[in-house]
C-alpha cells in the first residue's frame, strides 16, 4: 500500500486558520481528524503539532461580560444581528469553558495515573518486603555462623603452634 502525497505546508496552515476560525481552541487531534476527513491522511503526529505551534495564532477573543447580554424576549426589538453576536459570544464561552474543563479532566486523569503507578510500586514492594527480610535474617545468622566458626578455628590453630620460646 503505498503513502498518500504529502500535503504542503501551505495547505495545513491553512485549514488551521480555516479550523481557529470556526473552533477558538484548535487541538492536534481535531486538526487531524479534519486532514483525515479532507485528505485521507491525518499527517505525521509532530509535523502537525509543529505546525500547530508555528502558525500564528488567532488573536485572542475575550468573551464578554454578563452586562453585555440583554434580555430577549419574543417580542423584544432587538435586530437578528445584535443576537447572533450574542449568540456567537454565547457560544464562544462555551467553548472556552469546554477547552478548561478537558484541559482539567485531562490533568486530574494524568494526576490519577500517576498515583495508581505509585500505588501499584508501593504493593510490590510491601510484596517484596518479608521476602527480603527472610533473606537479610538468614544472612545475618550464616554470617554470625561463621564468625563463631572462624572463632573455633583460631583457637585450635593457637592450641596447636607450640610456645614461643624467648
Amino acid at each position: 500500500m503505498s503513502r498518500p502525497p504529502r500535503l504542503p505546508d501551505a495547505t495545513i496552515l491553512g485549514l488551521i486558520d480555516e479550523l481557529r476560525g470556526q473552533h477558538p481552541v484548535l487541538t492536534g487531534t481535531r486538526l487531524r481528524e479534519e486532514l483525515t476527513r479532507r485528505h485521507g491522511s491525518p499527517c505525521g503526529v509532530a509535523r502537525i503539532y509543529r505546525l500547530l505551534h508555528s502558525a500564528p495564532a488567532a488573536p485572542p477573543t475575550r468573551a464578554p461580560g454578563r452586562h453585555a447580554i440583554a434580555e430577549v424576549s419574543p417580542d423584544s426589538s432587538a435586530s437578528p444581528g445584535d443576537l447572533h453576536e450574542q449568540l456567537q459570544h454565547a457560544l464562544e464561552r462555551a467553548a472556552l469553558a469546554e477547552h478548561r474543563e478537558e484541559h482539567h479532566q485531562a490533568r486530574w486523569a494524568g494526576e490519577i495515573h500517576s498515583l495508581r503507578e505509585q500505588a501499584q510500586q508501593h504493593r510490590e514492594a510491601a510484596r517484596r518486603l518479608p521476602i527480603l527480610e527472610r533473606d537479610l535474617q538468614d544472612r545475618s545468622r550464616e554470617l554470625a555462623a561463621a564468625f563463631h566458626r572462624i572463632s573455633n578455628l583460631e583457637e585450635e590453630l593457637l592450641r596447636l603452634q607450640p610456645p614461643d620460646v624467648l
